[in-house]
């Protein structure tokens, strides 16, 4: 019996441990697979990101143990963006790590690695890995300029939130990719969220699968209950209340201007009027960051890290 058939008949009349097993299930198949070679370096990179007091030299080790990391790091050094008013070759991380700039360096890194994962681009429905990791960039961008321009904080795991918040729909997309395809069909036949569509054919949804995978990594507890309670952000406890309520807002605003990748969105526009009262951020607030996201974007593109 596969798996997807194991989860459809325990839905039904199922108990919570059962759902549980469920998830850890698919837990299980993300870390036996591919997916898993980039736990070791995102979790490094989060670990320098998230330690005031990391060196450049701290960030070049976890770089230089990931080949393919080091030679977008080169490749970006000694592109034409940054290499237009400079006749240097750089060939060491070192350097170009102190060329590029730290802060730089780091949305580089976790966005080459976190890339991987939405690797292998089919389209269903409206849904694509395409879409969905352009949908998680803009995403972790708003967040991250909701806590630099709002709370005049530096959000050491807005961004990295932003960026995981959906990992549980890849892994659902890769592992049960029949039922997946059905969940996305139920959606758009009934005009419900994904959300609510998995949640009806399986008693889970994305975001707790994601929780688990994170927290499987060993990645930082806020880190882990954002994206468990990105979609329900009022359930999540007060400690990380920031930045579940954040996540949830700039997942909601993403959705509903232009970065979008289903075709429901989540339209519970009570709930993040809500969420943007807890945060005390008014609306006017996020029509500025939109135009910063999209002109991040845009520089994003021209420097090749998109």
């Amino acid at each position: 019996m596969s798996l997807s058939t194991e989860i459809k008949e325990s839905v039904n009349g199922v108990a919570g441990e059962e759902k549980e097993d469920n998830v850890q299930h698919i837990v299980d198949m993300v870390n036996l697979s591919d997916i898993s070679s980039i736990k070791q370096s995102v979790s490094a990179i989060i670990r320098v990101i998230n330690d005031p007091g990391s060196t450049v030299k701290e960030l070049k080790e976890v770089i230089q143990l990931d080949p393919p990391l080091a030679a977008k790091v080169l490749k970006t050094a000694n592109s034409a963006y940054y290499s237009r008013s400079f006749t240097r070759t750089f060939t060491d991380i070192e350097q170009a790590i102190i060329w590029i700039g730290t802060e730089i360096i780091k949305e580089l890194a976790l966005n080459q690695k976190v890339c991987e994962i939405f690797d292998r681009d089919e389209r269903i429905e409206e849904y694509s890995r395409k879409t969905l990791w352009h949908h998680s960039v803009a995403v972790a961008l708003t967040a991250k300029f909701i806590y630099r321009r709002e709370y005049g904080l530096k959000g050491e795991n807005a961004y990295a939130a932003g960026l995981l918040h959906d990992i549980g729909m890849i892994a659902e997309d890769q592992f049960l990719q029949d039922d997946f395809r059905t969940i996305l069909q139920l959606s758009k036949t009934k005009s419900i969220n994904i959300t609510s569509a998995e949640r009806e054919t399986w008693g889970f949804d994305h975001a707790q699968v994601g929780e688990a995978i994170t927290a499987s990594w060993g990645l930082p507890e806020e880190l882990n209950t954002a994206v468990g309670y990105h979609n329900n952000p009022l359930n999540s406890c007060f400690e990380f209340s920031k930045l579940v309520y954040t996540l949830y807002v700039s997942d909601y605003f993403c959705q509903n201007n232009g970065f979008g990748f289903g075709a429901v969105p989540d339209r519970d526009r009570a709930l993040f009027n809500e969420c943007l009262r807890l945060m005390d951020v008014k609306p006017h607030a996020l029509e500025i960051i939109l135009k910063n996201v999209k002109q991040e974007i845009k520089t994003m593109q021209n420097k090749g890290l998109l």
